[in-house]
């Protein structure tokens, strides 16, 4: 048979060392979980850079748009030479995303300047037609190669009815397709508009997909990260840099394409894996990323949905191998924990279990053995032990069980010389009456009152005698709502015929407590009990008080005599089992044990006061009816007692 104390050592050290290893296996874990949310961070600080640079650069096509709006106010729209666009050169410079630049008049002359093999031409057209193309050479536009072939009808693109329906500067909604150009972006579109608010041109500043696409490349966290940005319905604007991605022609084919609506929900949803079937593969399906993404939304500019996704292996290196290690390592950690916990359950856990439900399971007087078995030798002397306690407990309740109704049989043994006294006396005057009445053979009014002095004595016997039935009638735990007045005037009626005249009775009843819900016989045996004690303690006799009042929302009971009163040890032991301050063949020392039971049973608290020399005081409070917190005392049916 194990000892506990040596087993629980051992195995607290086994229990130790495997704690020890979980949570360094788990600190590995977490190390790999902050690498990925540094992964995150790192994406959400990438995205934010990005949208910065984004706005940087539409706000540098905003404002060259805007200054050319206010060259156009200036020269009042000429766009007879290269000589009057000469400050547009500076412009350009500052623009890297800047493809067109546009001005167009409501007669159809417009001046488009476009960058064209990595080098700005501006070509005049004159109602449309008859282009001159100039080039830029030191700072200066210089007269380029001619084509008569080239016709471009402002007043019939996308980006010039945009503008021109517009009272303000504004971009347009979405991406779309240019002019015979194999480029697609956005267009800023500037209205020039004269004092009276009429239309006298358009200025475009076109922003090239193609343009935002090489910005977007050089801002990738890392060499494999994937870049996409895709409009509000989904349409791709901006590819990953990936080789089926590298050709500019490719790139045009897949612009302003929509996305697939399950890569497009993933990517919504940040779940940054390829998803089956993809053309084009944007993802590297061998991969596992990590990645953010997040809406472009400035005021007044086009809105798009940036996504990054970062591979893992581009942040840790070899992540695989350590979280597959880390995994294995706690796995074992748990599973050693939990086969420790198990073997501790079914040695300590399962005895002690059934230890208390043997203790709390309620024993039959023939049970002699217990089936309580233990390898631990401590928890079987702990069973044998309870068993044996158990056994003692059965004992105690049967005799204090046996004490009690001993005790009430020797309260009605005292009771009963004064009630037959009193019984007595009243059968004297009934059969006097009833000599009388056959005296009187016929009715006369004389003999009413002789009739109704017989009735009311025989009444009165009645009451007495029925009081002393329900005292000592056995009492099976039935409660009822009850006043507890009514219990203390039915309980006074009865020590005055056993304390004697020589002890008074006072009582002082407030007539605004609530119900109790309770046991009247239970109460009357507690207010006995004192009333007997208390005439033990005055036996010259003496004033014996019975008061009730409301304090707190409770009911409160104080029983109170003018006897010798008792010192303070005897007082901090008053209610324990057999202690008695009589002599030993004049009490048993369980009458106020009782009467603290019968307190405790109706959730009640009492307190003793007493000062040798000065009497004793008993404050009882019980709290009110649950079922009838607001009723009256005087509510409750006073039933007149019947002869039988």
């Amino acid at each position: 048979m194990s000892r506990l104390k040596s087993m629980v050592l051992w195995k607290s050290i086994l229990l130790t060392a495997i704690c020890s290893l979980a949570i360094f296996g788990l600190w590995w874990w977490g190390l790999v979980h902050s690498i990925e949310t540094q992964g995150h961070a790192r994406a959400e600080d990438s995205l934010a850079q990005m949208r910065q640079t984004i706005a940087r650069e539409f706000r540098r096509a905003e404002e060259t748009g805007t200054a050319f709006g206010s060259w156009w106010t200036a020269e009042e729209g000429r766009l007879d030479g290269p000589e009057s666009l000469q400050s547009v050169i500076p412009f350009l410079e500052k623009g890297a995303i800047i493809t067109n630049l546009i001005l167009s008049r409501k007669d159809g002359d417009s001046a488009c300047i476009v960058r064209k093999d990595g080098e700005w031409n501006l070509v005049l057209y004159k109602a449309g037609r008859n282009p001159k193309r100039y080039l830029v050479d030191k700072g200066r536009w210089v007269p380029g190669p001619m084509s008569d072939q080239e016709v471009y009808e402002a007043r019939e693109r996308h980006w010039y009815q945009f503008g021109a329906a517009q009272l303000a500067s504004a971009w347009t909604p979405e991406a779309y397709r240019y002019y015979t150009s194999a480029v697609a972006g956005f267009t800023f579109a500037v209205p020039i508009r004269d004092p009276r608010g009429l239309l006298e041109g358009v200025i475009g500043v076109d922003v090239s997909l193609e343009e935002l696409t090489q910005l977007i490349w050089e801002y990738r966290p890392t060499p494999e990260s994937r870049v996409i940005i895709t409009d509000p319905t989904g349409r791709l604007l901006v590819p990953p840099r990936v080789p089926g991605m590298m050709d500019p022609g490719t790139r045009y084919t897949y612009h302003l394409v929509p996305l697939s609506p399950v890569l497009m929900g993933n990517l919504l949803k940040g779940n940054m894996a390829a998803s089956p079937g993809e053309n084009p593969r944007l993802l590297d399906p061998d991969k596992t990323y990590v990645g953010a993404s997040g809406p472009f939304s400035s005021k007044e500019e086009p809105r798009m949905n940036l996504h990054i996704a970062i591979p893992k292996d581009d942040l840790f290196p070899g992540q695989r191998r350590y979280a597959a290690f880390t995994f294995l390592l706690a796995l074992a950690a748990v599973l050693g924990v939990a086969w420790a916990l198990l073997d501790l359950h079914k040695r300590v856990v399962r005895p002690m279990r059934q230890l208390a439900e043997e203790v709390a399971a309620p024993k039959g007087d023939s049970q002699e053995s217990m089936s309580f078995n233990s390898d631990i030798w401590e928890l079987q002397r702990v069973g044998e032990k309870l068993h044996l306690a158990g056994r003692a407990d059965q004992e105690r309740k049967r005799l204090m069980d046996q004490v009690e109704h001993s005790q009430r049989v020797d309260s009605v043994g005292m009771l009963a010389p004064g009630i037959v006294h009193d019984v007595n006396n009243q059968l004297t005057m009934v059969l006097g009456q009833i000599t009388i009445c056959r005296t009187l053979l016929e009715a006369h009014p004389e003999l009413q009152p002789h009739l109704r002095a017989a009735e009311g004595a025989t009444i009165k016997c009645a009451e007495v005698l029925r009081a002393l039935m329900d005292y000592a009638r056995p009492d099976h735990g039935r409660r009822e709502l009850l006043s507890l007045n009514v219990v203390v005037e039915g309980a006074a009626s009865l020590l005055r015929r056993v304390l004697g005249s020589a002890i008074r009775i006072e009582e002082d009843l407030s007539r605004d407590i609530p119900l109790l819900f309770g046991e009247p016989v239970k109460l009357q045996q507690v207010l006995v009990n004192l009333g007997l004690n208390a005439r033990d303690a005055m036996p010259d006799g003496g004033l014996l008080s019975l008061r009730t009042f409301r304090i707190n929302g409770n009911v409160c009971l104080e029983v109170q005599d003018t006897g010798c009163g008792m010192s303070e040890e005897v007082k901090q032991r008053v209610f324990e089992p057999f202690f008695t301050t009589k002599e030993p063949d004049k009490g048993t020392g369980l009458g106020l044990a009782m009467v603290a039971n019968i307190v405790a049973a109706h959730a009640g608290l009492i307190q003793v006061e007493s000062t040798p020399g000065a009497g004793t005081l008993f404050r009882i409070e019980f709290p009110p009816s649950l079922r009838k917190q607001m009723a009256r005392p005087d509510e409750v049916a006073n039933t007149e007692p019947a002869c039988g």
